[in-house]
């Protein structure tokens, strides 16, 4: 890690555990920073940004930190393999850091009147900062956070603008509290009734992200921010997941499907499957053409009421390989040939706690199936909706029934039969450049 020295401005390199204390700046580029090059040569003092560089040291060394990190100078991006691990351990670094700095270049901030502090608050909601797809990583990892405006002038922190912030970027003040969470059992506070089912712990601080997050709240976070190159929709998001993967910068929106690739690899979350689309085309893939088509997932929390036991979720060189064992939940017609498959993920409404279903329609044959949507996003939707495996369900036995005769029509043999179903996502090439995903549903043993 490459730190700078707040009173020399020079460059120094670290590792491990002899990396300093350190803070950090937040910013949105503009369009004459100064790079490590300049640096270098000796050409920094020419670059506009060279003066919030120099107004951060002096933040740091006025808390008493020695060092500092800024993205514009501490990084040599002509290094690709250096570029690559700076992306890579960025989130670690926001979340280390002992202050970071959050320069809102947009912002006047003035409170002298009541009319010029809600102007000031104004201003602050428009910030160009709250949609950038690199600083919600900015946002969320630090634990001590610090807003400025264009002059330098303080704002506030993190913790006393929790509720401006949550209104501005639709992310819960729970997740942006820096406060120590308790590790017991609380009851679901968005529907008292909701039977037999305890959300898991998000976070335990702030940038601290526990197991209970599902992947489709935090697609939704980033679902309305922009990034200049579209690789980086992907990329910012990297720390968020806890993933690691190359930067190929290139390879345009196949970036976010091998981000997707990466967390199947490392997460049992169903959510990832729970989002959907506005596109006039009705069948789509397993898998989010783009963050956006989570826009509506932002109340997805993984796990229901009632698990099911099934293999693990593998990447094949057929496609993603998603196996439903005892998941069918119901035919709807035989006409349409339309199933509709549960995940392990849901919402809390005013019936309780509703699972996801994954609707699926065939289009080819017996064995090739697509997807056409999701069902209850909405936690305001109201969806009667019933479990094959709970006995106190008044449709079980139909609708388990009916999973039987589905499960006649694919499996050939005994053992499959005992095994279920699974559902594999192959890829066919489409009448475009594009890559389109196809749902096949075949027997256990087919692969």
């Amino acid at each position: 890690m490459r730190l700078l020295n707040s009173t020399t401005l020079e460059f120094r390199e670290f590792f491990g555990s002899d990396i300093p204390e350190y803070t950090i700046l937040s910013h949105r580029w503009g369009s004459d920073e100064a790079s490590f090059q300049d640096f270098e040569r000796g050409l920094e003092h020419t670059r506009e940004g060279f003066s919030k560089i120099e107004k951060c040291c002096q933040m740091s060394l006025y808390h008493g930190v020695k060092w500092t990190w800024i993205d514009t100078c501490c990084i040599d991006k002509k290094s690709s393999a250096e570029l690559t691990e700076a992306i890579n351990s960025m989130y670690n670094w926001y979340k280390n850091a002992k202050s970071c700095y959050v320069h809102l270049a947009d912002v006047l901030w003035e409170n002298h009147t009541y009319e010029l502090h809600r102007a000031s608050i104004e201003r602050f909601h428009r910030s160009v900062w709250f949609t950038r797809g690199w600083t919600l990583q900015e946002l969320l990892a630090p634990r001590f956070v610090s807003f400025y405006d264009g002059n330098w002038r303080f704002i506030g922190i993190k913790d006393d603008l929790v509720y401006e912030i949550s209104s501005i970027t639709g992310i819960e003040p729970e997740y942006l509290q820096d406060k120590e969470r308790s590790e017991e059992p609380r009851p679901c506070i968005q529907s008292p009734d909701c039977r037999g089912h305890m959300p898991e712990f998000r976070f335990k601080a702030s940038g601290h992200i526990r197991v209970g997050t599902s992947v489709a709240t935090k697609m939704s976070w980033a679902s309305k921010r922009r990034t200049s190159r579209v690789e980086d929709t992907a990329y910012c998001l990297l720390g968020l997941f806890n993933v690691n993967m190359p930067l190929l910068y290139g390879e345009g929106r196949k970036a976010f499907t091998r981000l997707q690739h990466e967390i199947i690899k490392q997460t049992d979350d169903d959510s990832i499957f729970a989002w959907t689309t506005d596109q006039a085309n009705l069948y789509t893939g397993m898998l989010a053409n783009w963050p956006t088509d989570f826009m509506k997932s932002k109340h997805v929390q993984r796990r229901g009421p009632v698990r099911t036991k099934r293999a693990p979720i593998t990447i094949t060189n057929q496609g993603i390989e998603l196996p439903i064992t005892w998941r069918v939940w119901s035919i709807l017609s035989k006409e349409t040939s339309v199933i509709t498959v549960m995940l392990d993920c849901g919402v809390c409404g005013p019936k309780g706690f509703h699972n996801v279903g994954l609707k699926l329609t065939n289009v080819w044959g017996d064995f090739i199936w697509q997807r056409i949507g999701a069902n209850c996003l909405n936690p305001e939707q109201n969806v009667s909706w019933y479990n094959p495996l709970d006995p106190t369900e008044t449709m079980a036995k139909p609708i388990a029934s009916a999973y039987s005769e589905l499960e006649k029509k694919f499996a050939r043999t005994p053992e499959e039969r005992v095994h279920g179903l699974r559902a594999v996502m192959v890829l066919s090439e489409g009448s475009t450049s594009e890559w389109s995903h196809s749902l096949v549903l075949s027997g256990a043993n087919a692969l």
